[in-house]
């Protein structure tokens, strides 16, 4: 018995941790402002609709040091069907296991319930890789200095002065596949059909649905 409950340890702070990224209020620091974990996660949804969105390059802390990552933030992002996928080495007879975060509509690559639809305010993300279909975007300048940039009246979200930046009034992207390091929630978000499970080995995509 006491062997299984340190197993199932580490599987309960995973998803604490992971739920807790859906739960955070900021402390004032515009970014994802964590310590993140050194291995990356995967993130997916069919299409986000992001309004005042700014950006800029930056090191995101790690346990074991930083990386460098691209600061997003959305004053406000909508998002149809999210999936969040984390995987991590238990070894022994455990070995690879992945956590699978869903909400909203499953992510199946086609929007089939606006009804699901998630909305995030004051939303961060720390990536190093994002793709997708720019299906709409609006008012966007490259290459503004960080230290300018505004998430919307009255909302900056600052780099370095000088640093490259970018901006945008609305950014629709279809399809968004991403790694992050990090999700940084410092407002409020509703998540329909919330489902937190393990599943043996290495998740894909194609676990967002199954």
């Amino acid at each position: 018995m006491g062997t299984r409950r340190r197993t199932l340890m580490p599987l309960v702070g995973g998803i604490v941790a992971v739920a807790g990224l859906f739960s955070m209020v900021g402390s004032g620091v515009l970014a994802v402002n964590f310590t993140a974990a050194d291995q990356a996660h995967q993130i997916y949804t069919d299409r986000v609709v992001g309004q005042y969105a700014a950006g800029y390059i930056n090191a995101q802390a790690q346990k074991s040091g930083s990386t460098a990552v691209a600061q997003i933030g959305f004053q406000q992002a909508d998002l149809y069907g999210f999936c969040a996928i984390a995987k991590q080495d238990l070894g022994g007879v455990l070995g690879t296991v992945s956590l699978v975060v869903t909400g909203g509509e499953p992510v199946d690559g086609t929007v089939t319930d606006p009804t699901k639809k998630i909305t995030a305010n004051k939303l961060f993300l720390a990536s190093d890789s994002l793709v997708g279909n720019g299906e709409n975007i609006e008012q966007m300048t490259l290459g503004q200095s960080a230290d300018t940039l505004m998430m919307g009246a009255g909302n900056p979200n600052p780099g370095a002065a000088g640093a490259f930046g970018l901006q945008a009034k609305l950014m629709q992207i279809g399809n968004l596949d991403g790694k992050s390091y990090g999700i940084d929630l410092q407002g409020n978000i509703n998540l329909p059909d919330l489902k937190i499970r393990m599943v043996p080995g290495t998740a894909t995509k194609a676990s967002c649905v199954s």
